[in-house]
C-alpha cells in the first residue's frame, strides 16, 4: 500500500512543471511577491492606458493635421496635453517608487526582522545572498521601467511638436522617455537598496532614499548632457532674431559684434531699428539651439551617466555588505 502510495506521488511529483526560478532567486521572489506582483500589475495596466491613449491620439491627430496648425492646437489642447500631462507626472514617480519602496525595504526589512541571519546561517553567504536580492529586484525594476517608457514614449511620438509647446528637453518629456527611465529607476533603486543596508529600519532607510530622490531631482532638473553641441544660427541685424527649425529647442540667443564677439540678447533689445544697433556695435543675431534628431544621443549620454553612478551603487553595496555584519 505504501509503495503504490509513493509511486503515486512521484508520479504527480513528475507532472508538476518545472519552475523557471530556483535557489535563492526563488526564496528572494517568495519573500516580495507582493511586491513584485504589484508593480507587474501596475505596470501592465499603465502600458495598456498608454497604449489605448495613442490610438485614441492617432485617431483625432490626423484629422486634425488636415485643417492646419490652428485645428491642430484646439484639439491637442482639449483631447492630447491635459490627460499626457497627467501621464508624465505619474512617470516621474516610477524612480521614486523603485527607491522606496521597492529598494529601500529590499535589505533593511530583514534585516529588522532579523531573517538575514537565518537565511546566511544555511550555507548560503552573505555575498550571495546579496547578489540574488539585488539582481532579482533589479530585474523587476528594469522589466516595468522598461515596459512603462517604451508605452509612454510611442504615446509621446505621432505629436511630439504639442506636448509641453514641442518643448522635448523639458524634464517631463526628456526624463521620462527612451532609455532614460530606466536608468533612472535603476539609479533609485540602487541608492534605496543602500539604504537599507547602513540602517537597519525600514521607514528610515525609506525615508533616505526619498531624501536621495528629492536631491537628484534639484540638482539635476532642466541637466543637459555634457558633449552635446548646440548648433548655431546668425541673422544680420536687419532680419532679427533666426527662426527656430521645427522640431528643434531653443539653447540660447545672443547677439554679435563686429569683430565676432558675443554679446547678451539685451545687448540690443530697447533699440528701435537696426541702425541704432549697429550705432552700438552690433551686427548680427545669433541662435543656438539642439535639433530633434540630436535627441536620441543627449538621452543616451544622460542615460550612460546615470548607469554608471547605478552600478556603482550596487557595487559599493555588495561588497560592503560582503564585508560587515549585518
Amino acid at each position: 500500500m505504501s509503495t503504490a502510495v509513493r509511486e503515486l506521488h512521484g508520479a504527480q511529483a513528475g507532472k508538476q512543471p518545472p519552475r523557471i526560478l530556483r535557489g535563492l532567486p526563488w526564496l528572494v521572489w517568495r519573500q516580495h511577491r507582493v511586491a513584485f506582483v504589484a508593480c507587474l500589475l501596475l505596470t501592465a495596466a499603465g502600458c495598456v492606458h498608454m497604449l489605448w491613449q495613442r490610438h485614441v491620439t492617432l485617431g483625432w491627430l490626423g484629422p486634425a493635421r488636415t485643417h492646419g496648425p490652428l485645428s491642430l492646437v484646439e484639439a491637442s489642447g482639449e483631447a492630447y496635453s491635459e490627460s499626457f500631462q497627467s501621464a508624465a507626472g505619474l512617470m516621474s514617480l516610477v524612480p521614486l517608487v523603485a527607491g522606496v519602496l521597492l529598494g529601500a525595504p529590499l535589505i533593511a526589512g530583514d534585516r529588522e526582522r532579523g531573517t538575514v541571519h537565518l537565511v546566511t546561517t544555511q550555507s548560503v553567504t552573505r555575498g550571495r545572498w546579496l547578489a540574488a536580492k539585488l539582481g532579482t529586484a533589479a530585474l523587476v525594476t528594469v522589466v516595468c521601467s522598461a515596459a512603462l517608457s517604451a508605452a509612454f514614449t510611442s504615446w509621446w511620438e505621432p505629436a511630439h511638436e504639442l506636448f509641453y509647446g514641442g518643448e522635448w528637453a523639458a524634464d517631463h518629456v526628456f526624463l521620462n522617455t527612451g532609455p532614460v527611465p530606466v536608468a533612472l529607476a535603476l539609479l533609485h533603486f540602487a541608492a534605496g537598496a543602500a539604504c537599507g543596508l547602513f540602517v537597519r529600519r525600514t521607514l528610515i532607510a525609506m525615508g533616505m532614499a526619498f531624501g536621495f530622490s528629492f536631491a537628484w531631482s534639484l540638482a539635476l532638473s532642466g541637466y543637459v548632457p555634457l558633449g552635446a553641441k548646440p548648433r548655431v544660427l546668425v541673422n544680420p541685424v536687419e532680419e532679427g532674431q533666426p527662426a527656430l527649425p521645427a522640431g528643434a529647442v531653443r539653447h540660447d540667443n545672443w547677439t554679435v559684434d563686429a569683430h565676432g564677439g558675443l554679446h547678451g540678447f539685451g545687448t540690443c533689445f530697447n533699440e528701435r531699428t537696426p541702425a541704432d544697433c549697429r550705432a552700438k556695435g552690433i551686427v548680427a543675431e545669433r541662435l543656438e539651439y539642439f535639433g530633434y534628431d540630436q535627441m536620441p544621443g543627449m538621452q543616451w549620454t544622460y542615460t550612460a551617466f546615470v548607469l554608471a553612478a547605478a552600478l556603482a551603487i550596487l557595487a559599493l553595496t555588495l561588497w560592503w555588505g560582503r564585508r560587515r555584519p549585518l
